[in-house]
């Protein structure tokens, strides 16, 4: 899941520990990941939760003096190399991109630069060949509507509708393809100004 990578991710861009508030603040909607993917405090809890029960991450208590402990969240070796792979996978679907893709680039640029650049130009080939694939799809169902036609004058009630639905997926893959081909401008340019 994106929230629980984007955990994982947060703990090892500040240094490998943080507590829960900390890492809360990041999913504000005023901060960059926050416009990305929003998570409330007790959902951040539960995931912190699930990531320590699958070993990726360590937990431990801080004390504060006269105030209760905190609880500290470490990143575990296993954390590192469950982010690490997550980070080296594109997403599969183009509706993927404004969430689960956002969030991956946003933790490349942070903690791997190059890293990023990979990322996004092994994006665009999964574009590319989504695209191809929808546009196969589309002529396959024109002429299947065209052979229909041939054969009788009035195509059955429904029948466009697989076309116009494969056409706004190449639409969205399409715009998607031109996004990133500005994330990849982007990420070739000047290191120095810092991440977005």
């Amino acid at each position: 899941m994106p929230a629980e990578h984007a955990v994982l991710g947060l703990i090892a861009a500040v240094g490998g520990d943080a507590h829960g508030y900390e890492l809360a603040r990041h999913f504000d909607p005023d901060r960059p990941l926050g416009q990305v993917l929003r998570l409330e405090q007790s959902m951040l809890y539960q995931h912190l939760r699930k990531l320590e029960g699958r070993g990726w991450l360590a937990m431990s208590l801080q004390a504060q003096g006269s105030r209760p402990p905190r609880q500290i969240s470490q990143i575990t070796a296993d954390g590192r190399a469950e982010l690490r792979r997550w980070l080296e996978e594109p997403v599969a679907r183009t509706r993927e991109i404004r969430l689960e893709f956002l969030v991956k680039l946003f933790f490349a640029i942070q903690l791997d630069p190059d890293r990023a650049r990979r990322l996004v130009a092994e994006q665009q080939a999964v574009c590319e060949q989504l695209a191809t694939s929808l546009t196969t799809q589309i002529a396959a169902l024109v002429n299947q509507d065209q052979d229909q036609t041939d054969r009788d004058d009035a195509p059955p009630v429904g029948q466009d509708f697989p076309r116009l639905v494969l056409e706004l997926r190449l639409a969205q893959t399409q715009a998607a393809a031109i996004w990133l081909d500005g994330v990849a401008a982007w990420c070739a340019g000047p290191r120095d100004r810092g991440s977005p």
